[in-house]
């Protein structure tokens, strides 16, 4: 039943869609499909942690191969994205940068998206613990 999933069952199976994710001139949409919504929102505030400690911060997605590079100058933030082929890591050609202000205020307003996707797709999630734990708290839910 929905209402008894877990957190992995969310990262790992249920509601992926295509992402579609610009920063400044670079389009990551390629990276991002069929991805489960909330393994993404998750790792952007993953990684929006890491930055306000280190300069660097890569992650993958849960499901698949392939790297998010995120780096932090100052207020800048930038992003690239590699992909593993049998020769070796290969970086896409997509290259962009955005303040932190937009970077932060992106992944605030993904997890409120993502939420409302998921319980407008499944109203009967609306009882999920998780789900609700995330509705309510926020990324401390997580």
């Amino acid at each position: 039943m929905v209402e008894e999933l877990t957190q992995s069952a969310f990262i790992w199976d249920n509601f992926k869609v295509d992402v579609s994710l610009r920063i400044g001139n670079g389009d990551f949409s390629d990276a991002a499909t069929s991805v489960c919504v909330l393994d993404f929102v998750l790792m952007l505030h993953g990684v929006r942690v890491t930055l306000r400690k280190d300069r660097l911060a890569v992650f993958e997605l849960s499901d698949r191969e392939g790297e998010w590079r995120f780096t932090r100058d100052k207020e800048l933030i930038g992003l690239r994205t590699r992909y593993a082929t049998r020769e070796g890591w290969h970086f896409r050609p997509a290259e962009g940068h955005c303040q932190a202000s937009e970077f932060d205020s992106l992944v605030e307003q993904s997890l409120k998206d993502a939420l409302a996707l998921i319980f407008s797709r499944q109203p009967v999630t609306r009882r999920n613990p998780y789900l609700l734990a995330l509705a309510g708290s926020g990324f401390d839910a997580a």
